[in-house]
């Protein structure tokens, strides 16, 4: 599970494009083993490639990297025991690696072990793997368990390793706003949005930090921006409906809840949810009965 880009094996078919693998062939070498591995695994042939994989273990087993790749192998076909028998053969081969650990992580972090997601993720990190997606993932495992305050610091570290990553930024601001930092995470999402502009969903959930931070002029700055890479979606024309009524402005807003016409079930239910991000399920703040703010 490479580290950056987990089952890169499957999505790169430069080396074997979707070349049929032959049943019963024996490869050369271990290499050419692998890349029939690959190649099986990507025509879904599990069970073809994991005797590819375990080929090229027999014929170059002092290299830890075969153990990775049938792990590879075995995470991908949703093996996670298998997956994580064989991370291990090649963490105690090469136990300085920072792969392994990562690896490992992965699959505690996918199955809900996070303390054990966590550990590996740091051990990863101290021997070398000290990057922006291994951060991201370790941040994620934190705040999933709840560490908020660790989950900031790597999420930060995460935007430092890579400033010009919009996603990283994004993530960031989210937990920071949960965690009630309005300001460092209008900061984060405001930059967020600058680095990926044509990302409707970034504007308008930055509009929502706006809204809540009492800014509603940039609030509708957010939303109009957002309509106009999306320009009838109903959830950001309502949104910029409940801003218009907040600013008295009553034209405006009856024109944009007009524009947005009947929700469907889900934009209601991101409705509810929006509102309640940006502190709008407050009644004193509520702009008009929900009935009626369509």
């Amino acid at each position: 599970m490479a580290m950056g880009d987990s089952f890169s094996f499957i999505r790169d078919g430069s080396e074997t494009g979707d070349t049929p693998v032959e049943s019963g062939y024996q490869p050369a070498s271990a290499e050419e083993a692998r890349r029939r591995g690959d190649a099986a695994l990507r025509q879904g042939k599990f069970e073809e490639a994991f005797r590819y994989y375990k080929l090229a273990i027999q014929m170059d087993s002092g290299n830890s990297e075969r153990y990775m790749q049938l792990g590879d192998a075995y995470a991908y076909a949703d093996q996670p025991a298998r997956a994580l028998a064989y991370y291990q053969r090649a963490r105690k081969m090469n136990p300085r690696d920072p792969e392994p650990y990562f690896a490992l992580g992965e699959i505690y972090r996918r199955y809900g072990r996070y303390d054990a997601a966590i550990a590996y993720f740091k051990r990863a990190i101290e021997y070398g793997a000290n990057n922006a997606f291994v951060q991201f993932k370790y941040a994620e495992a934190l705040a999933l368990s709840q560490q908020y305050a660790q989950a900031v610091e790597a999420g930060r570290a995460a935007v430092n390793h890579e400033p010009s990553n919009g996603f990283y930024r994004f993530w960031l601001a989210d937990l920071l706003e949960q965690l009630g930092n309005v300001e460092e995470a209008m900061h984060e999402m405001e930059i967020a949005t600058l680095l990926n502009p044509e990302d409707d969903y970034y504007h308008f959930r930055y509009g929502l930090l706006c809204i809540e931070n009492n800014q509603l002029l940039r609030a509708v700055e957010c939303f109009e921006r957002a309509l106009s890479l999306k320009p009838q979606r109903a959830l950001y024309l309502t949104l910029l409906g409940d801003v218009y009524m907040l600013l008295n402005e009553t034209h405006q807003a009856e024109r944009a809840y007009q524009r947005a016409g009947e929700l469907d079930s889900y934009d209601r239910a991101e409705l509810q949810r929006a509102r309640r991000l940006a502190g709008l399920d407050n009644e004193k703040r509520h702009p008009q009965p929900e009935d009626t703010s369509r």
